[in-house]
């Protein structure tokens, strides 16, 4: 992410802070900071890590999840659950706007990519959800995988 759509995504996220009546701390914006510059998912641990190299002060990893857990509910980050790391994007991104997303991740570098679907589309995904009397509750999917770059060395 270049330096201004870095600066305009972490300016829309003080706006969407402040309207949730929450405010963007220094700590809330350097982990969101972090995990927009980051090409890989980052676990809390590693949030920390990253933050102390960064900013040469100390973040408890108590305190990553709880930053984790706001900004998660803001829509501002997605924790994938088959890795227990999490990601962010930009607030102009089609993922920040719709509420149901697919990630594919690579099971060798970690790569993420985020696809924004909509609600027909996850009916088309899975037909059968409504005969089986399931109604699917999350607003996210996951599909571990290999990306192109990774099969073309593993070739």
């Amino acid at each position: 992410m270049n330096k201004q759509r870095l600066t305009s995504t972490l300016n829309k996220a003080k706006q969407v802070c402040l309207e949730h009546g929450r405010k963007f701390t220094i700590q809330r914006k350097q982990i969101l900071q972090i995990l927009l510059t980051t090409d890989v998912p980052l676990s809390a641990y590693e949030l920390a890590s990253c933050y102390k190299l960064r900013t040469s002060s100390s973040v408890s990893v108590m305190s990553v999840y709880r930053i984790l857990s706001f900004l998660e509910s803001i829509n501002l980050v997605r924790r994938l659950n088959s890795a227990n790391k999490y990601i962010a994007y930009g607030t102009d991104s089609e993922v920040f706007k719709r509420e149901t997303s697919l990630f594919l991740i690579c099971r060798h570098c970690q790569k993420v990519e985020t696809l924004a679907v909509s609600h027909s589309d996850v009916a088309k995904l899975f037909p059968h959800f409504d005969d089986a009397g399931f109604t699917s509750q999350t607003k996210q999917f996951e599909m571990l995988g290999v990306c192109n770059e990774c099969q073309a060395k593993l070739a």
